[in-house]
């Protein structure tokens, strides 16, 4: 459950009360919105206290944030593996973005700039939109092959618009990956599929989980690892985040 409260200091934020999490859990994501979430157990009101306590942290990380994360806006340079992004101003009143045949197509009022922030977010749906059709094209059939090539068995795979993480599994052994994995390097988003699919035997982080991802990855693991940690879900998946960054998805404080 999900609501949006709006805090003196912070400004909007995203409060989830989430079933399942066992702790308060704060996070900022490389455009400065932040986010908090509490087990079922823990009242608004307690969480909301926390957020009061972590202001200074919450602010020096969001200025951090923009000397790390700041970027360029969208252009006609942008591409996914299967789309590439175009603008075209027209005689139109609001700004859209459709996907078809390959193609992420932001039509925008002559009036405006492709660089303004109207048509900067239409193309960021776009984009998502774009990518969302390319995981479920190309993510299930990874997570098949290599679950039959390393001998796994797994349930569903989906596919979410998820920010926070790569992956999931759940107790059911069901497969969750963020859409984002699609604009990784293939052998990155093979790991995380492998990284996924070792919960389906061990649900943990214990030497045994990381024993068995180490054989599937072929001795590669922790390399692997590494080298993601240079990458965060979001559109901007490309751009390598700089050495050092707290998280590749952006700071997070939990208690």
């Amino acid at each position: 459950m999900k609501k949006t409260v709006v805090h003196p200091v912070i400004g909007e934020v995203t409060v989830s009360r989430t079933r399942g999490a066992t702790r308060i859990s704060l996070s900022i994501r490389p455009d400065g919105s932040v986010r908090l979430s509490h087990p079922m157990f823990v009242s608004q009101r307690r969480a909301l206290k926390f957020l009061d306590e972590k202001c200074d942290w919450i602010a020096a990380n969001r200025l951090g944030m923009e000397s790390r994360y700041g970027a360029e806006p969208f252009d006609e340079t942008y591409r996914t593996r299967r789309h590439t992004l175009h603008f075209v101003p027209a005689k139109v009143e609001k700004t859209t973005a459709k996907v078809r045949e390959g193609r992420i197509v932001v039509k925008h009022p002559a009036a405006l700039d492709a660089a303004s922030k109207e048509v900067q977010a239409a193309a960021e749906k776009g984009i998502t939109e774009a990518l969302r059709l390319e995981a479920k094209e190309t993510l299930p059939d990874m997570v098949a092959g290599l679950a039959a090539q390393h001998g796994f068995a797994c349930g569903s795979v989906c596919v979410k618009a998820t920010r926070s993480k790569w992956g999931s599994c759940t107790a059911r052994n069901d497969i969750n990956l963020s859409l984002f994995v699609a604009l990784l390097p293939e052998h990155l988003a093979e790991y995380i599929v492998l990284h996924e699919l070792c919960h389906t035997v061990h649900k943990d982080h214990s030497e045994r989980f990381h024993g068995l991802l180490d054989r599937v990855t072929g001795g590669r693991s922790k390399e692997l690892n590494r080298e993601l940690r240079s990458y965060r879900p979001d559109v901007r998946c490309a751009n390598r985040a700089p050495k050092g960054a707290s998280s590749p998805t952006g700071a997070r404080k939990s208690p």
